[in-house]
């Protein structure tokens, strides 16, 4: 819409007072390659995460924090409200979706050697977003206060009072008190809404800010010889975003259609002989747990991945070569391929253990 007033002419834009960001996103040039088949990961997460927020905003219109409706809010959006399943399933399967992705997105990343100078900070905040989603995941399991997402958190806070020092107190600030209850579950729907999701908007800021100041990494096959080929950010790469969104809606929609989220019984703080199994994402995490106990608990629960963690974080600071192709960063390779080997067979005795024994 356009208003003409005498001789000047006014867009909605200039009344928002936003006519400068548009006119910048109009005038951006990004390369060809941003986002393409080959090339789509980050683009996939922000479409799940777009869609999680979406899917998470309609649940919490209808959701009460409090163990003795908390269940039946969940039960009722649903049930009882028309697409409720649908969009339910969405935000369930686009968590896992995005775990999935923003592995394999990082996988890429490691393989390819994008995490070398200049681009360790695109990296370090790259990994950071990769743990913090875990805890979205694990605060989001309480919420619908069923026996699976209650025994599991109990489960998960045993393991977080093994922590030396300050394990006790991270239990008492998470729960509130002795038990988990009303408080808890406040605490964790606090969270799960409201900080984690402002301390992610933050990594991703940050995370895009690395990346738009140092860009994208070069195809390391191509030599010097890269293509340098730049279209519109808007309206190309907004267009190429929005199918890849139509897509990604339509497909996690019939996944939920077909295969509604699970919801079990209500959650009984009485029954201890309910034993909750692991997610398939920490089956290698309970996994240690089971195998050092004790007084070496500790290993298993903190120093392992820990160790892991602090890993992945100072892998460009580790890793100083500037060879990008796997073939000649062998050493690295190799040390990759062990530990992810290791986390394989951990979690297919995770798998034997909590599932195949459960069926025999």
């Amino acid at each position: 819409m356009i208003k003409t007033t005498g001789k000047s002419t006014e867009t909605v834009f200039d009344h928002l007072a936003i006519s400068g960001i548009t006119r910048r996103l109009q005038e951006l040039n990004v390369r060809t390659d941003v986002l393409t088949w080959h090339r789509f990961f980050g683009a996939l997460l922000l479409v799940l995460l777009v869609l999680l927020v979406l899917s998470g905003a309609f649940m919490a219109f209808y959701y009460s924090p409090a163990p003795g409706s908390a269940y039946d809010s969940v039960d009722y959006a649903l049930f009882t409200v028309p697409f409720g399943d649908i969009i339910k399933g969405v935000h369930h399967y686009g968590w896992n979706f995005f775990l999935m992705v923003l592995g394999v997105h990082l996988v890429r990343a490691f393989l390819v050697g994008a995490y070398q100078a200049p681009r360790q900070l695109v990296w370090v905040s790259g990994v950071m977003i990769l743990l913090l989603v875990p805890i979205f995941i694990i605060t989001g399991d309480l919420l619908p206060w069923d026996q699976k997402g209650y025994w599991s958190t109990q489960v998960r806070l045993s393991i977080i009072g093994s922590i030396p020092f300050i394990g006790d107190f991270i239990v008492r600030l998470l729960q509130g008190g002795p038990l988990t209850g009303i408080v808890a579950l406040t605490r964790f729907y606090v969270l799960h809404i409201l900080f984690l999701p402002c301390l992610l908007v933050f990594l991703i800021v940050i995370h895009m800010q690395f990346l738009r100041h140092r860009g994208i990494s070069k195809p390391f096959l191509s030599g010097g010889n890269f293509s340098t080929k730049t279209v519109p950010f808007l309206p190309i790469i907004v267009n190429r975003w929005l199918i890849l969104f139509l897509g990604v809606t339509l497909v996690l929609g019939l996944i939920s259609w077909y295969w509604p989220a699970p919801l079990g019984d209500p959650a009984d703080p009485t029954d201890s002989t309910y034993v909750p199994k692991p997610e398939w994402w920490v089956l290698f995490l309970n996994q240690l747990v089971t195998i050092f106990r004790g007084p070496l608990s500790v290993i298993g629960s903190v120093i392992i991945p820990g160790g892991l963690a602090g890993l992945l974080i100072a892998l460009p600071f580790i890793d100083s070569s500037s060879e990008r192709h796997p073939a000649r960063r062998k050493k690295v390779i190799l040390v990759a391929a062990i530990i992810a080997i290791g986390v394989l067979v951990l979690s297919i005795m995770g798998y034997l253990e909590h599932f195949r024994a459960s069926h025999a």
